[in-house]
């Protein structure tokens, strides 16, 4: 055998994988690509308008590389294009699952903020919301920027990555099984939004309350106060006094929020693990 030949065997030895068969390995990867693609789509930081579409791209496919090789030992054996497809619709929900529960603790600020906004009567002035392109109220935005900024500082991001790593391993590609919890999942997360969105905006509601309950006094005793002129001014300054003062000190609970969230997506994937070691 000539030496060219018998170096570039020696090379093929060497290899992980032949690389003249890498095709046969897309059907799986479109499965790590699909769960990848849900996370970035779901997680509100990530699926902003400002991020451009190709970075966005590039991201998915980056973090589908990096994940492949932890999923490769747990994927099907001689899975075909078309069982590929199908199974891409449950793995993009799976990662449209932990994009949602990541997105707890913003979706309660916002709550908090429209609740406010709502009682000092600032619901009828909306801006541009330059991260998703979309009218909201200035109370929200300020809420959420302080949400996404809180979710920086204690390495959220850090845990998305891990949650998506540990979906991998508790439910492998292509062994997903929704079932009754996939719903007490939803109804838990609602029901979590706004029992945090009342926590994060309950200081500045009851003041708002107590402040219409002395307007409606001064009404009685002073008619000739205009209440429709004073009262709204009024209002809209003891909403900011009442959110400066507590949004500094809501650290606890947006902290919380982010928690529950990421504890909420183990407890259904420790779920649908358990169906799956049951035989489904």
């Amino acid at each position: 055998m000539p030496p060219r030949i018998r170096t570039s065997c020696r090379y093929m030895e060497l290899m992980p994988f032949e690389l003249l068969t890498f095709q046969n390995l897309l059907p799986a990867f479109a499965l790590v690509l699909a769960r990848v693609s849900g996370v970035v789509i779901g997680v509100p930081m990530l699926s902003s308008v400002q991020i451009p579409r190709e970075a966005k791209v590039w991201l998915t496919v980056t973090l589908s590389l990096m994940v492949f090789p932890l999923a490769a030992p747990h994927l099907p054996v001689g899975l075909t294009l078309g069982q590929s497809v199908v199974g891409m619709v449950g793995e993009f929900i799976i990662g449209e699952v932990i994009g949602l529960g990541t997105g707890l603790v913003f979706v309660a600020a916002e709550v908090a903020g429209k609740l406010v906004s709502h009682q000092a009567g600032l619901s009828i002035g909306t801006t541009i919301n330059p991260f998703f392109d979309e009218e909201s109220m200035v109370l929200d935005q300020l809420w959420f920027f302080t949400a996404a900024m809180l979710f920086l500082a204690l390495r959220g991001h850090v845990l998305v990555v891990t949650a998506l790593l540990d979906s991998i391993l508790t439910i492998p590609p292509m062994m997903a099984h929704i079932d009754n919890s996939a719903g007490e999942f939803a109804m838990a997360m609602l029901q979590s939004t706004f029992q945090l969105g009342l926590r994060i905006a309950g200081p500045a509601i009851v003041a708002l309350m107590l402040t219409s309950l002395v307007m409606g006094f001064l009404t009685r005793t002073m008619p000739q106060i205009n209440v429709l002129s004073v009262g709204f001014a009024i209002k809209i300054l003891v909403a900011l006094l009442m959110v400066s003062m507590t949004i500094s000190a809501s650290e606890d609970v947006l902290t919380h929020a982010m928690q529950l969230g990421f504890d909420q997506i183990s407890a259904l994937f420790e779920q649908m693990s358990e169906v799956i070691k049951r035989g489904g």
